[in-house]
C-alpha cells in the first residue's frame, strides 16, 4: 500500500478518493486550495505519490511543489501545456518523477491507437474530410480538450501536417466526456466514437499510473506507458 497526496478535490479529486479507500490505500492529504497548502503540508511531505486533477490556473503551482518536495507526481489536469517547456526544465532540474496526460482513460489511450491506425488509411483518400467533435461537463475549464487536441495531432501527424483538424467542442450540463472523430465523403461516413459513461476510469487509470510510477520513476506522458500499466 502506499500513502497518496491528492491535489485538487473537485469531481475527479473525489472520484480517486473514493476508489483509493476501496482499494484501503492511505490518503495523508487533501488539497484543494492555499489554505489547504498551508495547514495540511506537513501531511503533504508524508505522501509516496501524489494525485492532481485542479485546474489550469493552479496546476504548474501544484507540480513545483510535488517537484520541490521529491514527491512523484502523476497530473490529469489539462490546458497547461503551453507551459510543457519550462515544467519540463523544471522537473529534470528538480530530477522529480512526473506522469502527465490528456486522458487517463484505458479505453481512451487505445482510442488513440486505433484513429492511428484508421488516419495512416485515410490519408490517401481524398473524398473524405475529417473533423472532431467532443463534449464534456459545463465546468470543465479548457475548450477543447486535451484529448481532443491530442487525436487532431495524431491525425494531422498521419497527413504529414498537410491538413489542420477543426475541434467543435460543446459544453453539457453533466457529461464525464464523449470524442467523435469522423471522416466524410459525399456518399458515406465513418465515425469513431469513445464515450465516458462517468468518471471512474480516470480516475482508476491515474491511480495505476500513480503506483507504476512508484516503480519506475522518471517523466513519462501517460499515452506512451498507458498500456502496460494495466493491471
Amino acid at each position: 500500500m502506499a500513502k497518496f497526496a491528492i491535489l485538487g478535490y473537485g469531481k475527479m479529486g473525489k472520484e480517486v478518493e473514493k476508489i483509493l479507500l476501496a482499494q484501503q490505500q492511505e490518503i495523508v492529504a487533501k488539497i484543494d486550495n492555499e489554505d489547504d497548502w498551508q495547514l495540511q503540508w506537513g501531511n503533504f511531505l508524508a505522501a509516496d505519490v501524489a494525485i492532481e486533477f485542479s485546474m489550469p490556473t493552479v496546476a504548474v503551482d501544484n507540480f513545483k511543489k510535488c517537484f520541490d518536495a521529491g514527491i512523484p507526481l502523476v497530473a490529469g489536469t489539462t490546458g497547461w501545456y503551453e507551459r510543457m517547456d519550462e515544467v519540463m526544465d523544471y522537473c529534470k532540474q528538480k530530477s522529480a518523477s512526473f506522469i502527465y496526460g490528456s486522458n487517463f482513460s484505458i479505453g481512451v489511450n487505445i482510442f488513440f491507437e486505433i484513429n492511428k491506425l484508421l488516419a495512416d488509411l485515410m490519408r490517401k483518400q481524398k473524398d473524405f474530410d475529417v473533423k472532431i467533435e467532443e463534449t464534456h461537463h459545463i465546468t470543465k475549464k479548457d475548450a477543447p480538450s486535451g484529448t481532443a487536441i491530442h487525436l487532431a495531432k495524431i491525425i494531422e501527424t498521419q497527413y504529414n501536417n498537410q491538413l489542420e483538424v477543426p475541434i467543435t467542442s460543446y459544453r453539457l450540463t453533466d457529461v464525464p466526456g464523449i470524442h467523435k472523430v469522423t471522416y466524410q465523403a459525399e456518399n458515406e461516413v465513418i465515425e469513431l466514437t469513445h464515450t465516458a459513461k462517468n468518471r471512474v476510469e480516470l480516475a482508476k487509470g491515474a491511480i495505476k499510473a500513480a503506483l507504476w510510477l512508484l516503480q519506475h520513476p522518471g517523466i513519462y506522458d501517460f499515452k506512451e506507458i498507458a498500456l502496460k500499466v494495466e493491471n
